[in-house]
């Protein structure tokens, strides 16, 4: 898998291109090989992929996602065909919340993992400024909210209300 920053991006025509952390050559890539984001990509996100090289001999992106963003729920998402990378990392999810619930339910007294990185029904997001290192919330509605992603391991959560953000040290977002 590679790892890189997409550096022009081409809504309206649905490709762009990606910058590899390991400094090689540009990659090309096609909106058709980002499946299940919740938005479009744009300049500036991190993508996962993989390498293909394509008949013409050109090496282009495949099998891509945008790091930090949430996939869409899985009613929205199409079916994976038999056998497909998708349907297989489905059951991974189901399988750690196995292992959690069962070490829940030998009395380990510490929160889940998933609880800890989700609350089901909880939508207002807790954002860590990469400029100031300040925390702020964001409700649904807000002019930054759809543009705020959450990522747990820089200590972003999720709120189920405003009096819980500020009581853990979260301020308001100004927009």
């Amino acid at each position: 898998m590679g790892r890189g920053v997409i550096t022009q991006w081409k809504d309206d025509r649905g490709f762009g291109f990606i910058k590899p952390s390991d400094g090689s050559k540009e990659i090309f890539l096609h909106i058709s090989e980002i499946k299940g984001a919740s938005r479009r990509p744009k300049v500036g996100d991190i993508i996962i992929y993989e390498l293909t090289t394509a008949a013409d001999g050109k090496v282009r992106a495949t099998n891509a996602s945008i790091e930090g963003v949430a996939p869409l729920p899985a009613r929205k998402q199409h079916k994976a065909k038999k056998g497909s990378l998708m349907k297989n990392l489905i059951g991974i999810p189901v399988a750690i919340g196995f292992i959690i619930l069962a070490m829940e339910f030998q009395g380990s007294r510490s929160p889940s993992l998933i609880t800890s990185f989700t609350k089901p029904g909880c939508k207002i997001k807790g954002n860590i400024s990469v400029n100031t290192g300040r925390k702020f919330y964001h409700v649904p509605g807000a002019e930054d909210y759809e543009s705020t992603v959450i990522d747990p391991s820089k200590g972003e959560k999720w709120f189920c209300t405003e009096s819980e953000a500020v009581a853990n040290g979260w301020r308001k977002a100004p927009k």
